[in-house]
């Protein structure tokens, strides 16, 4: 027998093997296709999460020690740059500031 033949049937093995765990190991469930359909989705869609939208900033420790209100920081992105949404470490997408009625907003403009 030639190490190809050799190669080929410990391949052959392997993925029967596998295949036989997997059928074990991973019965046939139905997916749900969309969140609305989870047994607890009813619980889930209360949940509370906190976005987090970050624009970065660079100073120097002696520039915390001077800190003064009215204070003006420089972010390093350009004003026409969408600044990242986080919820936890993940990222939900890209955003903008504005300003509605005299707050602070944020508008989503793209997901992602």
């Amino acid at each position: 027998m030639t190490g190809t033949e050799l190669a080929m049937r410990s391949a052959e093995t392997v993925t029967a093997t596998s295949l036989d765990l997997m059928r074990v190991v991973a019965p046939k469930l139905s997916w749900m296709m969309r969140i609305e359909e989870h047994l607890h989705w009813e619980t889930l869609s209360q949940l509370r999460v906190t976005l987090r939208a970050g624009v970065v900033l660079r100073f120097k420790v002696r520039d915390l020690l001077v800190l003064k209100e009215g204070q003006v920081f420089e972010s390093l992105s350009p004003a026409t740059d969408d600044v990242p949404v986080r919820v936890g470490q993940a990222q939900l997408g890209w955003s903008e500031f504005e300003v509605l009625e005299q707050r602070m907003a944020l508008r989503l403009t793209r997901l992602g």
